[in-house]
């Protein structure tokens, strides 16, 4: 069964380190500091938000056992993360051999999708942190979602990886999730001090109109408030609050919940 709940975001970039976990954590932390219910789904098995946003040592059902068993729902892998009013649904490396498994399934683009239906109801944002690569993780978080985020970086190489993502998004939504939208591009590690950032800043925004974007973000600079965060297992609003980036990226979760609430008023 496909869901395309409104709430449901695939943050999500065929280039790696763009910020694309950083982007999840930053974005469920200020939702969740300003009181929103937020639900965090790590689907690349090398589990970096999962190091993050993990309590402890998860010792609760994967994410990867719940796919391997075609579960209905996510009972059983919910708990509460670092993050005030955030919940984590962790995964592990053992993710990928699950994966190699289920590419024989019937029906296998749709698992996380039915595992998330029951709950969508139950949060404000639900955000899926993908990994840089073409396999059914990134297949599934994508015909699970509404929405794509693409966080893309300020530099000469950023729309590369994007235009890899938007390609696979085109293909599911013709066959698979055709109310996959693109949310927006969000600029990520700017450097206002260079021309080379700005002119990389300019491309992402003239993109994002090309792609009738529903959002237009503004950039998210680089700082290592956002490394030194994700090191004490914090989100930015915990960390640095006051801090630029953590005001960016507060701006951009209000951005996403305003737009959500005014789609979701409209139905």
């Amino acid at each position: 069964m496909m869901n395309t709940g409104s709430r449901i975001i695939a943050v999500a970039n065929l280039k790696g380190g763009v910020a694309k976990t950083t982007t999840c954590l930053s974005l469920a932390g200020a939702a969740g500091r300003a009181g929103k219910r937020v639900l965090l789904v790590d689907t690349d098995p090398q589990g970096s938000l999962t190091r993050v946003a993990a309590p402890d040592k998860p010792d609760w059902m994967s994410l990867e056992r719940a796919f391997q068993q075609r579960a209905r729902s996510l009972d059983g892998t919910r708990r509460p993360s670092r993050f005030p009013n955030v919940d984590l649904v962790h995964t592990s490396l053992a993710f990928d051999a699950v994966l190699q498994t289920a590419v024989a399934w019937e029906g296998r683009e749709y698992v996380l999708a039915d595992m998330l239906a029951p709950h969508t109801a139950q949060y404000d944002l639900i955000l899926l942190d993908c990994r840089p690569a073409v396999d059914l993780s990134v297949v599934n978080a994508l015909s699970a979602s509404r929405w794509l985020l693409a966080p893309v970086e300020a530099d000469f190489m950023a729309l590369d990886g994007y235009a890899h993502v938007r390609s696979l998004a085109q293909r599911l939504r013709q066959r698979i999730n055709p109310a996959l939208q693109l949310l927006g591009l969000l600029p990520t590690k700017y450097r206002l001090s260079t021309a080379h950032s700005r002119q990389a800043l300019a491309e992402i925004q003239h993109q994002a109109k090309t792609d009738e974007a529903c959002l237009c973000f503004d950039p998210i600079r680089l700082s290592v408030a956002a490394s030194d965060a994700n090191a004490r297992g914090l989100s930015l609003a915990q960390f640095a609050p006051s801090a630029p980036i953590s005001r960016e990226y507060q701006r951009a979760a209000e951005q996403i919940l305003a737009f959500l609430e005014a789609e979701d008023e409209q139905k």
